[in-house]
């Protein structure tokens, strides 16, 4: 046998996305979500639920909210993205392995198959105006199972527990290795459930479940309505054959609980006959979603994944919501630290300035009957629809000019140069994607008034060792001697260059001995000669001062408007443009018939509060900081002359004039 080096082959990056949402549809998704705050809200800062005329949900209106939101934002993505929705507990029962012959069927597939109470709206596929329709549509069916014979008790049980989030998990499996087995994708669960429902759980299937959710690298991300508990996995914890029986124990349910829990207690003081039937059945069902909480934590343990008790909508979307991998971050660069010097590195976007999509004309296809034609997977049949221009002679209106006899040309005074598309190619820099390093120069040298957006994260290659250490080192020599890299780069082949700077990317301001230093840089881009404006404002007048009263109203004015770390955060504040833009769409999406539009700043709910507020309990204790503000710094009305709008100024004493 010949010795060698193996190479291990690094598994290619996946950009498409699959995602299978489970949805539950229990009795219990009726109680209100979040739960009324009215009876706690008398000691809390700001007002009630009953003070604010606030339309409340219930815990599936939120869920669907929040599912269509989140299938809109995969469609805005990605028109390559796909997705399968399942519904829980539903009283009829219709998903693709029973539509399959059982001739075609697998043994463990022909098992899957007894699973009811279970709906698939929708395969793994690219998801469409209808799915969402039929999402919007989704109500809570209570069904009973009423069967005679001797064991109709323990039947009726078990069909009740039918449709759980498990089965959902399993069918969910069933649907992404059907669709993607083989192929490149980015693969997730979506669970979005209450938990409050007894289950039926088949351990080998689950089990077999479990390692093929692992064996396709498919996370698991469980959203908790009113949860008590949340967990992250990345990556998946060991499986052992040891492990159920080490870790947990099963209750009368079948649901896992470790031991000494204190369900315990439940327990006991359901089986007391001094409490009532009502607390009894509280307590059963407090116990019922304590132990599908321990299960749905167990099972992301070992699938992957994140369990999260969310509050609002807005935790579900964040939670939720899979980015896919962006093609900036994938940019692959030369990084040329001096002259012959030169290390593979990778360049991606960290700030970028968001709009709204271009609208794009389509030309629709339509059948015999006037209606639209559409496809086997359900999307509308259409074709692009071209602009042409014609030109022609000006001494012969009748004679078109060809193409070849065209010329494009820049003016320049009353005259029109001509320069054609393979002149403007000579004027381009011809060089690959690269950031080359000039020199060096001190941070303090380098004013951030010059800084221009958006920046980009530069780090070594991950297939180079020595690439991210010469990266790594350059970032925390910089960060060292408190110095800035001059550089220029070319983001593109052949494209025009940029001027920049290189600074080290320092996540945590407060570095001190011992902390982690920076190992990327920082590219920020810095402006041309031509680029800058040299503006010249008037300066105040010298005799603008500032007394100790006025000093004094600002400093309380500022430290009642002090925010803390959690208010206005600009990394969780959304734009309100896109947001509304997004509800706009999935409105006019649902409703054929409407024709408005949606404001994203609208407090339409308890969970659409406006992030881009001064909090109001701020506002209300800052009441008299900001009225001695006022007064101190009034305003005086100036007369109107002529059509002019009247304008307001600070008003200044006789003895500033």
């Amino acid at each position: 046998m010949k010795s060698g080096v193996v190479i291990a082959k690094k598994a290619p990056t996946a950009s498409k996305q699959a995602i299978v949402y489970i949805i539950d549809t229990s009795p219990s998704m009726k109680q209100f979500y979040p739960p009324s705050t009215s009876s706690s809200s008398k000691n809390a800062i700001g007002p009630s639920d009953d003070d604010i005329n606030i339309e409340r949900q219930t815990r599936l209106d939120a869920a669907k909210e929040a599912l269509i939101g989140l299938i809109t934002d995969l469609m805005l993505q990605s028109k390559t993205n796909e997705c399968g929705v399942i519904v829980l507990h539903t009283q009829k029962t219709k998903h693709h392995l029973i539509d399959l012959r059982e001739d075609d069927l697998k043994k463990d597939e022909q098992e899957v198959t007894n699973f009811i109470h279970l709906t698939e709206l929708s395969l793994v596929q690219r998801p469409s105006v209808d799915l969402l329709r039929q999402i919007q549509s989704i109500s809570i069916s209570s069904f009973e199972t009423h069967i005679d014979g001797t064991d109709s008790s323990n039947t009726r049980m078990m069909q009740n527990r039918a449709g759980g989030f498990c089965d959902g998990i399993m069918l969910a499996f069933s649907s992404l290795k059907r669709k993607t087995s083989g192929k490149i994708y980015n693969r997730k669960i979506i669970l979005i459930t209450d938990a409050e429902r007894e289950v039926n759980i088949h351990w080998d299937q689950l089990d077999g479940t479990v390692e093929g959710l692992r064996e396709i690298e498919c996370d698991l991300a469980v959203i908790g309505l009113d949860f008590q508990r949340s967990a992250e996995y990345h990556p998946p914890a060991v499986l052992s054959a040891t492990t159920a029986e080490t870790n947990a124990t099963t209750t009368s349910d079948g649901a896992p609980r470790e031991e000494g829990d204190k369900n315990d207690n439940k327990a006991n003081a359901i089986n007391d006959q001094t409490v009532d039937t009502s607390t009894a059945k509280q307590l059963q069902a407090a116990m019922i979603k304590d132990d599908n909480e321990m299960l749905l934590i167990s099972l992301t343990k070992y699938i992957g994944g994140t369990v999260h008790a969310a509050s609002t909508i807005q935790q579900i979307l964040k939670q939720a919501s899979g980015r896919r991998i962006p093609k900036s971050a994938l940019s692959k660069i030369e990084l040329q630290i001096a002259p012959s010097v030169t290390v593979e590195a990778r360049i991606s976007l960290s700030t970028t300035k968001q709009s709204f999509p271009s609208l794009k004309r389509e030309a629709v296809t339509l059948n015999e009957k006037g209606e639209v034609e559409k496809n086997v997977l359900g999307e509308i049949m259409s074709t692009p629809v071209m602009n042409i221009t014609s030109h022609w002679d000006i001494d012969d209106p009748d004679v078109e000019v060809e193409l070849v006899k065209r010329a494009q040309g820049y003016p320049y005074g009353s005259d029109l140069i001509p320069i054609g598309d393979m002149e403007l190619e000579g004027l381009k820099l011809r060089s690959v994607p690269r950031v080359t390093i000039l020199g060096f120069a001190a941070a303090e040298r380098i004013p951030m008034t010059v800084w221009m957006g958006p920046t980009r994260i530069v780090s070594g290659s991950v297939d180079s060792r020595r690439a991210c250490l010469a990266v790594s080192a350059l970032a925390q020599a910089l960060y060292g001697l408190n110095q800035l890299a001059i550089c220029t780069f070319v983001k593109q082949k052949d494209s025009d260059p940029e001027m920049g700077i290189l600074a080290p990317l320092v996540e945590d301001q407060s570095i001190h001995v011992g902390a982690e230093k920076p190992k990327v840089l920082l590219y920020v881009r810095m402006p041309f000669a031509d680029d800058i404006q040299n503006l010249t404002m008037n300066p105040l007048k010298d005799h603008v001062r500032m007394d100790d009263k006025a000093t004094h109203v600002c400093n309380d004015l500022i430290d009642a408007f002090m925010l803390s770390d959690t208010e206005l955060n600009p990394a969780s504040i959304p734009n309100p443009a896109i947001r509304s833009f997004r509800k706009t769409m999935i409105q006019r999406a649902l409703d054929s018939d409407f024709g408005g539009i949606v404001h994203g700043r609208i407090q339409n709910s308890i969970n659409d509060m406006d992030p881009m507020r001064t909090p109001l309990q701020m506002v209300e204790a800052g009441e008299k900081q900001t009225k001695a503000f006022r007064d101190t710094f009034a305003l005086e009305e100036v007369q109107k002359v002529g059509k002019k709008r009247k304008k307001f100024f600070f008003s200044h004493s006789e003895e500033d004039t």
